[in-house]
């Protein structure tokens, strides 16, 4: 199965997404080399670390979302309508830094 790959454009990743794609790309690495996965490779590592920096121990279960900073405005929206109108308290989020784009670890 193939994963697509990760940048920083995107909305939402999962951590489960994250990791899984970093396993992936150092097993095609394992094979042959390729400049493309490499540099994409880095990117996420570091981007893994600083997820590992601002994580709480439930936050890799089942996957947490890292929202891109520019859209977690609408994903709150989003979460609240999908829990109806009990107010249920602010879900917790922490900043992670993805090439230069905050994204929020939702925890």
């Amino acid at each position: 199965m193939e994963s697509r790959a990760i940048i920083n454009t995107e909305n939402i990743i999962t951590t489960k997404e994250l990791f899984t794609r970093i396993k992936r790309l150092e097993q095609e690495l394992n094979y042959h080399c390729s400049d493309e996965y490499s540099k994409e490779l880095k990117a996420l590592k570091i981007l893994e670390r600083n997820v590992e920096a601002a994580a709480t121990v439930s936050t890799y279960e089942p996957g947490s979302d890292l929202v891109r900073d520019s859209y977690l405005e609408e994903y709150k929206k989003a979460v609240q309508t999908l829990r109806g109108t009990a107010n249920t308290g602010e879900v917790p989020f922490r900043p992670v830094d993805f090439g230069g784009i905050t994204y929020w670890l939702r925890q």
